[in-house]
């Protein structure tokens, strides 16, 4: 082989080489961003969640909040009871 056709062969591997790894690059960028797309969307499912347990919990406090209270107040009632 000559040198010519040396550099002609280490030329084209090179290109073969860059090729691929231009081809790899892209599909690996393009799998990244479904991915972020897929985390995006968890994400925002879980804020929903979150809001709407939030709402949940604050709705539950308000309607139990007057029985809890009755409770305690009886609990305290018959200590006090208990002691005489």
């Amino acid at each position: 082989m000559t040198v010519n056709n040396v550099e002609t062969v280490l030329v084209i591997m090179l290109a073969i080489g860059f090729a691929t790894l231009l081809v790899l690059s892209i599909i690996l960028v393009s799998l990244m961003i479904a991915v972020m797309r897929n985390v995006k969307r968890v994400s925002q499912r879980a804020e929903e969640f979150t809001a709407n347990a939030s709402e949940l919990a604050s709705m539950v406090s308000q309607k139990v909040a007057p029985f809890a209270l009755s409770a305690a107040v009886a609990a305290i009632a018959r200590k006090f009871k208990q002691k005489r």
